[in-house]
């Protein structure tokens, strides 16, 4: 990391620069934070995130949410220290927020005669239309961007956007392509943002975008979800990546809770993002176990779909059901509802006592949302990073019917054969190859957010329909351990 004890005053300048986005936190924080996700970069991070930029001599910098300033600061610090002639464009809509951001930026413009600054009051998408416009582009861009989702109801965004051509979920998204679309040739942007983009269907144009037009550089991953942004309470899983017009043969992953790189390892891009992966998920690997997983994974010759099998969203929503009743005495056909609650390590307890209303009326319009008598999966939906297993499944076998149907809750996705059961045997094996430790290290590697996605199964490598029968076979003959199963899976070649 770089030193900045040889500029005067340094330590003074992004001590005077923390305590205002301290001073900021207190008094804005509640209601932006609540209303955009939006958080202050703290002081160490800061550090870190600009020590990521490489040397040039004529600096043109974007701080793009800029907030009181720190980040843009601090990166032109690192610059000028190094007698590079920096000009900074911040741009923060909070007009709260400008008292604190002219502050800091001109007490620097007071030692430094080589930086240059402007402050733009106004919204982030507008001054990005208006610099498309002119074809302006910066040659380093630093960014925490707003994390909350692109809102829907705001019609000035979302015209401002589609002018834009950007069409990601989230706002900090949406930041991220825009300030790709302003790099110049030699560009480098380095920003703090959640992992949920790694992966999820909802992000595959982003993911497809992102890749086309810039490289990754180097990712740190923050080993706990209560690290960064501590302060505030952020329990999304964050990490601070860099992106440059530069190729790059190999990139740089740091795992690790502390700002250093010395953890740092270098993987081939295509370790990174899998050539032949149609949702071109992010993985971030573990040098320590990568090599082997990525070993026993490959092997595997299926998919889900491959399989004959697909995987859906239990399609009750509780707060929302109008045809949710106590019993069904009245109902013969009512089909049983199945909540999350009833999954616990792996196994399902259909005799939970709970206040819920416990079954779904047969109606026209609501017996699209039953499952006949069969075999099914179950998969909970959200999933912590802390969890023992990424992945918690159950089986539904054909005798769990009590009625003749049942129903299943938004917040369990099922593995079914088009609507129907799956042979007992390719069930029970299904389900044992989705609890290996070899598969949950793997997702590790790419899904970082509580929720499991649909398409997170669906990309998975897997074993083949014989394979995956005969070991269900096996298991339901007789108890055997997970190395056993991992060793039928990917270690002999039995079937």
């Amino acid at each position: 990391m770089y030193e900045l004890d040889n500029i005067n005053n340094a330590n003074l300048f992004m001590e005077n620069i923390e305590q205002s986005r301290i001073a900021a936190s207190q008094e804005v924080a509640i209601h932006k934070q609540k209303l955009f996700e939006q958080y202050f970069t703290p002081l160490d991070i800061a550090k870190y995130m600009s020590s990521l930029f490489s040397d040039i001599d004529n600096v043109k910098l974007l701080d793009a949410g800029a907030g009181v300033g720190n980040l843009g600061l601090i990166s032109a610090l690192k610059f000028l220290n190094k007698s590079s002639t920096v000009n900074l464009i911040s741009v923060e809509w909070d007009k709260k927020l400008i008292n604190f951001l002219k502050g800091n930026l001109s007490s620097v413009r007071n030692k430094f005669s080589t930086f240059n600054y402007k402050i733009v009051n106004n919204n982030f998408y507008n001054f990005a239309l208006h610099e498309n416009k002119k074809s302006t582009k910066y040659n380093r861009i630093i960014l925490n961007p707003p994390y909350s989702k692109t809102s829907t109801s705001n019609t000035i965004e979302l015209k401002l956007l589609q002018d834009l051509n950007i069409k990601t979920p989230n706002s900090y998204t949406n930041f991220i392509e825009i300030c790709i679309n302003m790099l110049d040739e030699d560009g480098e942007l380095v920003a703090i943002v959640p992992r949920s983009f790694c992966n999820g269907t909802r992000f595959t144009q982003f993911r497809n975008n992102l890749i086309n037009k810039v490289n990754i550089e180097f990712i740190h991953l923050f080993e706990s979800r209560k690290k960064v942004f501590k302060e505030y309470g952020v329990l999304q899983e964050i990490l601070i990546i860099k992106l440059t017009k530069r190729n790059i043969k190999k990139v740089a992953i740091c795992i690790s809770d502390k700002l250093t790189n010395k953890k740092i390892e270098k993987f081939p891009k295509n370790k990174i993002i899998f050539n032949s992966d149609p949702y071109k998920f992010i993985h971030i690997p573990n040098k320590e176990i990568d090599e082997n997983i990525l070993n026993e994974i490959y092997k595997l010759p299926s998919s889900l779909k491959e399989l004959g099998l697909n995987i859906s969203t239990g399609k009750v929503v509780e707060y929302r059901e109008p045809d949710l009743i106590k019993d069904n005495k009245n109902d013969p056909l009512a089909a049983f509802v199945i909540y999350q609650t009833f999954l616990k390590h792996n196994v399902l307890n259909l005799n939970i006592k709970h206040e819920r209303l416990s079954f779904l009326a047969y109606k026209e319009r609501s017996k699209h949302k039953m499952i006949e008598s069969g075999n099914y999966i179950i998969m909970k939906r959200i999933s912590y990073k802390e969890s023992k297993k990424r992945i918690v499944t159950a089986l539904i076998s054909d005798t769990d019917f009590k009625h003749r149907h049942m129903t299943i809750e938004n917040h369990l996705n099922y593995i079914h054969n088009d609507g129907k059961g799956i042979d007992t045997h390719l069930a029970i094996g299904l389900n044992a190859f989705l609890n290996t430790n070899v598969l949950d290290n793997f997702i590790r590697r790419f899904s970082g957010h509580t929720q499991i996605n649909a398409s997170d199964i669906l990309s998975l490598p897997m074993p083949n329909s014989k394979t995956l029968v005969n070991l269900g076979k096996t298991i339901y003959n007789g108890n055997i351990s997970e190395k056993e199963i991992e060793n039928l899976i990917f270690k002999e070649n039995l079937w």
